[in-house]
């Protein structure tokens, strides 16, 4: 049995693939799993990314980023009356972000370059990083530690790993943790301006694959210390390293994506052959899937099938790592016969990668036991997550 250092009791999700987990589910299964869009103006050309339906989201003039972090907390019941229990100081937020308000001054930029007017409603704090926090904090009353990780890829995972250790230290008994990202023109044009973005629905663990596609969306939990009646998962383990390699290019050796995969399984006090289904960062470029590959492959050898589903979702930045959490949830719950999604490309896997790339769906003939997430980051940040059953 794996050790539990935290348990969810309620989680929220949002992206391309859907709202909620039992839409989420249905497209990680779907047998036609297209849940991109082509957008023509994010980075000067036509590029397929993770659009979310605006029908699923609220009316308001809220930033979308908002939006989106309301469209998860609606699905999170008995918030209120969980802060209540814990008493408002007592709970906390911790939120992974790195676009924030960037779409809303995005355009109020534009209007300003066409008028010389900026909106009469625009306010330049809506692209602080803590802006996503705070929202939270503020729509549920919390008066404890809110706060934003910003580390880009990874930031998601580090939030969710950052607010057990506010649980652990005894400065909160209810933690909201997570990350949501929306689309913006600035991230997308800088990803293409690395020459990262693909013209094509990505294609992780391919040999096609030649690039990312970028999303919006994420995800948020609800995080307490020990195991209640509405806990549904458990975060068994996890582990960060930050190898430093490069500014924006893996470490080719997969140093430290390795050590944040081993550092997870033994703060999960778990062996590799203990896991089921490793969730790959997988973005589809070249240098990325190689470099995670080799490193799983070292560990899981072609015992354990890794996958990814950012072909489903899009690369959501900081929602990336919290989406993980979803995509565990998708496996770990309402899932008897123990299915496996199969890895979301269109193309067969890479032969020369060394992990073992889960191409069709399969079944375990049991329940999933435990999933191992990752998630990796500019400046060779690296977070992995063991979730279990509670």
């Amino acid at each position: 049995m794996p050790r539990c250092r935290a348990y969810i009791e309620s989680l929220g999700t949002i992206s391309s693939a859907g709202v909620g987990l039992k839409q989420l589910r249905r497209s990680l299964f779907a047998p036609n799993r297209n849940c991109l869009q082509i957008c023509k103006d994010l980075c000067g050309r036509p590029v397929p990314v993770g659009v979310v339906d605006d029908a699923w989201l609220g009316t308001t003039r809220l930033p979308r980023t908002a939006r989106l972090i309301e469209a998860c907390l609606v699905q999170m019941p008995d918030l209120s009356a969980r802060i209540k229990e814990a008493g408002a100081h007592r709970c906390a937020v911790v939120i992974g972000a790195c676009t924030s308000g960037m779409p809303e001054v995005e355009a109020a930029m534009q209007l300003r370059a066409s008028t010389s007017r900026l909106p009469e409603d625009f306010c330049i704090r809506a692209l602080n990083l803590d802006e996503p926090a705070h929202f939270i904090a503020d729509r549920l009353g919390i008066t404890g530690p809110a706060y934003t990780i910003s580390n880009a890829c990874a930031s998601g995972s580090m939030a969710i790993l950052s607010g057990i250790e506010l649980l652990e230290s005894g400065l909160a008994d209810f933690v909201i943790a997570g990350g949501v990202d929306s689309l913006s023109r600035f991230t997308t044009s800088g990803f293409a301006a690395l020459g990262a973005v693909s013209d094509a629905p990505c294609a992780p663990f391919s040999r096609e694959r030649n690039g990312i596609n970028l999303g919006e969306g994420g995800a948020l939990v609800a995080l307490v210390k020990n195991k209640t009646q509405s806990s549904f998962m458990a975060v068994a383990g996890g582990f960060e390293t930050c190898d430093a390699y490069h500014f924006s290019a893996p470490d080719p050796s997969g140093a430290g994506a390795e050590a944040a995969m081993r550092g997870a399984l033994a703060d999960a006090d778990l062996s590799a052959e203990d896991i089921d289904l490793v969730s790959a960062h997988g973005t589809g470029t070249v240098h990325n899937d190689q470099m995670e590959a080799l490193a799983a492959g070292r560990i899981f050898g072609q015992n354990v099938p890794m996958a990814s589903y950012k072909r489903l979702t899009g690369h959501t930045l900081a929602g990336a790592g919290a989406l993980q959490a979803a995509i565990a949830a998708a496996h770990l719950t309402d899932n008897p016969r123990g299915r496996l999604a199969a890895n979301a490309s269109d193309y067969p896997a890479d032969p020369a990668l060394a992990a073992r790339i889960l191409e069709e769906a399969c079944e375990l003939g049991r329940p999933v036991r435990a999933v191992l997430t990752n998630a990796f980051a500019f400046g060779g940040s690296n977070a992995s997550i063991v979730f279990s059953a509670p």
